[in-house]
């Protein structure tokens, strides 16, 4: 059973694009096991409302067995209503109530493999029966997926809801939604990487770290932790950092459409045409480490059009990196050959001013690279302070992206010099 069974709503795991069977595994444990699921009304195709889910399946108290999966499982748990449950939870996020498509949305062809496998559950205790579902299986079945082999060029969003981020009487949460494209061969857009979900949830629970604060981010990817910490943190500034062209497009553009919801949290009102509090921009390892000059032109090299507001030259870039309070970085550590580097990048900016902090989350891959990198740093006389495991344990559940390796394996840390 995944790390990530029981300790997310399915409806999260859903928007995150979780593993088939973990989604389908959580809604057994935490709907169907605790004998309640949600209740939606949603709009058919002929725009009438339609409820698709009970409150109450069947009564059982005994939640001694939360994660077993078709084991006992009877008739009357995955029946009419089960299915209407799990077909409501999918209508809430790929459309909205007023029956439009919703704004962020996984792949067509995740949605179709999700149903797909619900379905063959199902079937193997009882029939098909629930008109919602049979609506959703219908409609993406006719939907075009391009083939079932994967296409590096498709774009999809994985989205969260920031239910912690306002209160219980409010039920707008505000949703975050992060372009990914998920079988491209650029790391930087492939995906929210496990150690940029940690830290983001790391950050979220010591605010006093990056509040009111200018942040530099470097190798910052598709932008998530960036992004919710200017929402939730209450920084000064965050910019975000990293070099491929691709990268940076994407960057950029979920900067862009998350930039409502960030700007509204601020404690005071921004104005976005004059001041932008989320930036991105071009920057080498190699060039901020060794304090070089750049070479490259002021466009960063790309033939994309970017908005001047948002993308920063590279020399301002260069220039908003070392003028930070805070630089953050997650997953940067994974390749023994730029260590070297990303360690230079540390020690120059921590040689700027003795208030300057460094934030790093690694997920723990390579034990020779790990610790290497700890050498290095030692080396340079910088002081490394780990945040214990236990705490990044037990640290809010914000972000379902532990696909591949358990939260507990990022190891996060301070550093000062």
């Amino acid at each position: 059973m995944n790390d990530i069974v029981g300790k997310y709503t399915t409806e999260a795991l859903v928007r995150a694009m979780a593993p088939l069977d973990d989604v389908i595994d959580n809604f057994q444990a935490c709907h169907l096991k605790r004998g309640r699921v949600p209740s939606y009304t949603i709009k058919t195709s002929e725009q009438r409302e339609m409820p698709v889910a009970g409150a109450l399946l069947f009564h059982n108290n005994d939640d001694s067995d939360k994660t077993s999966c078709m084991t006992n499982t009877t008739e009357s748990e995955w029946g009419e209503k089960a299915q209407g449950a799990f077909a409501g939870i999918l209508f809430k996020i790929v459309q909205l109530p007023n029956g439009k498509p919703a704004p962020f949305q996984p792949t067509n062809r995740y949605i179709r493999k999700l149903l797909q496998r619900f379905a063959s559950r199902v079937e193997k205790v009882t029939n098909l029966e629930n008109e919602a579902f049979a609506e959703l299986m219908f409609k993406y079945h006719l939907r075009p997926t391009k083939g079932d082999h994967p296409d590096p060029n498709l774009s999809c969003h994985v989205s969260f809801s920031l239910s912690f981020a306002t209160s219980s009487q409010d039920k707008d949460h505000p949703i975050i939604g992060i372009k990914i494209f998920p079988h491209h061969n650029d790391v930087g857009v492939r995906r929210v990487w496990e150690a940029g979900a940690a830290l983001a949830e790391y950050l979220f629970e010591n605010p006093q770290l990056v509040r009111q604060k200018n942040i530099c981010e470097i190798g910052a990817g598709v932008g998530l932790t960036g992004i919710s910490i200017a929402g939730l943190c209450d920084t000064k500034s965050v910019h975000m950092t990293d070099y491929t062209d691709s990268t940076l497009v994407n960057m950029e553009h979920n900067v862009l459409q998350n930039e409502g919801w960030f700007t509204n949290t601020k404690t005071e009102q921004v104005d976005c045409s004059d001041f932008h509090p989320v930036t991105t921009g071009y920057l080498e390892w190699e060039h901020f480490s060794k304090d070089k000059q750049y070479v490259k032109d002021e466009a960063g090299g790309s033939t994309v059009k970017k908005s001047p507001s948002i993308y920063q030259s590279p020399t301002t870039s260069m220039a908003l990196a070392k003028n930070a309070d805070v630089l953050i970085a997650a997953d940067v550590v994974y390749n023994h050959s730029q260590i070297p580097t990303v360690v230079s990048c540390v020690t120059t900016f921590l040689s700027g001013s003795r208030n300057k902090l460094a934030i790093f989350a690694t997920t723990y891959r390579n034990e020779k690279t790990f610790n290497f990198f700890e050498e290095k740093l030692k080396n340079e006389g910088i002081k490394i302070c780990y945040v214990p495991t236990s705490q990044i344990e037990n640290m809010i559940n914000m972000f379902p992206c532990y696909f591949d390796q358990p939260r507990t394996d990022v190891r996060i840390c301070t550093m000062t010099k």
